[in-house]
């Protein structure tokens, strides 16, 4: 007989069982009794298996898609009505992946559909926004929290220390550093998920920028202080510059407008490219640098693939599509009873991708010897 599930308390059960013998009160007692238990164990088992899982996201933001905007005759630098990035890569990718594997999203439309269902709830916002969401997860006993970049899954693990919940993470370089696993062979804990490897690539990007850009003698960085994935980024992208000879000029910005205001600040005279670099805050206003670098003819280097897709000239990482999609293998495996921490955490290999359409734009060519390394060409 499989356990009864789904009953809070005894009190719970004793009350359905008073209910259940009630009804078979012609039966001697002990067979009631367990007429019921069985009863119960069948409902309750049912119960189990139709309650939706909960999944819950967090991420800093929001996050706006920039417009393409080629020239600086139709550009308006962070407009009133940015357009937000409700449905992220990373949750298409988780999303569409669960699907494949079986499972429904809860939605009126899916009623009819079988299959494990799932409720997923996306939360982004300020860091003390991202605290807030977590204990209403906690509150709410949600079965997944999804902890985009190192800043949520610091924040995930610190609010659910008390109540613990299963994290998977994406966007973290190093999470062995972060002090958020043991080891990435066997995390221990609660915490495991996919390892972007962004910060890790810092040097190669600035290769391939001055490959793509032979010109390329003063670049931009910009990034909130004291953020640890990009000052380690910065660290790399300094020693490969200094290398090749091009000057790094390092903007830190703590607001909306402190990012507005160094792009308004910057042209053409005075910079010759843009090194995007892996922080959340700026990521999450990527908007004002790519709409910029488009609209002044600044070429633009990205750290995720799809960031090439929005405008960048050029981009080497990870795919978020992708790391969300991997995701799905760990949510399944969580759900049928594994442990977090004995799930192996995996790395994503980088993609380069290259946006012809946006070096036209910024009146650039990119050499052949670059487009032949690339793994996707939009043109």
């Amino acid at each position: 007989m499989r356990p009864v599930r789904g009953v809070e308390n005894a009190d719970a059960l004793a009350k359905t069982i008073r209910q259940l013998r009630s009804h078979l009160a012609w039966l001697p007692a002990t067979i009631t009794s367990i007429v019921a238990l069985l009863l119960l164990s069948g409902q309750f088992g049912v119960n189990a298996q139709d309650k939706p899982l909960r999944i819950g996201v967090l991420a800093l933001g929001p996050r706006y898609v920039p417009a393409w905007h080629c020239g600086e005759a139709d550009h308006r630098s962070g407009s009133d009505e940015p357009k937000q990035d409700s449905t992220p890569y990373y949750v298409q990718g988780l999303v569409q992946q669960l699907t494949k594997l079986n499972y429904i999203e809860e939605q009126p439309g899916n009623a009819r559909q079988s299959g494990r269902r799932f409720v997923l709830t996306f939360r982004t916002g300020t860091s003390q926004q991202l605290r807030e969401f977590t204990r209403e997860f906690v509150v709410d006993r949600v079965d997944i929290i999804v902890a985009v970049a190192a800043a949520a899954v610091q924040i995930a693990q610190q609010e659910t220390q008390d109540h613990p919940t299963p994290i998977l993470m994406t966007g973290v370089s190093d999470p062995v550093k972060n002090g958020f696993v043991q080891s990435l062979a066997r995390p221990g804990g609660y915490i495991t998920g996919v390892s972007h490897q962004v910060v890790q690539g810092s040097g190669r990007r600035v290769e391939l920028f001055k490959e793509i850009l032979p010109h390329l003698k003063r670049m931009l960085t910009i990034r909130r202080p004291g953020y640890a994935p990009s000052e380690k980024s910065l660290e790399e992208v300094r020693e490969t510059a200094n290398r090749l000879k091009i000057e790094i000029s390092d903007r830190t910005t703590e607001s909306r407008k402190d990012i507005r205001d160094v792009m308004a600040s910057i042209d053409s005279d005075s910079v010759d490219g843009i090194m995007i670099l892996p922080d959340s805050h700026v990521i999450a206003n990527l908007d004002l640098v790519i709409e910029a670098s488009l609209a002044k003819r600044i070429p633009a280097f990205g750290i995720f693939d799809y960031m090439a897709g929005w405008g960048a000239v050029a981009a080497d990482g990870p795919s978020a599509y992708e790391a969300g999609a991997r995701l799905a293998s760990y949510v399944e495996s969580i759900d049928k009873g594994t442990r977090p921490g004995d799930l192996a955490i995996e790395p994503l290999d980088p993609k380069l991708v290259i946006n012809l359409k946006a070096a036209q734009c910024v009146g650039m060519e990119v050499p052949f010897k670059v487009l032949s390394q690339a793994n996707q060409v939009i043109r």
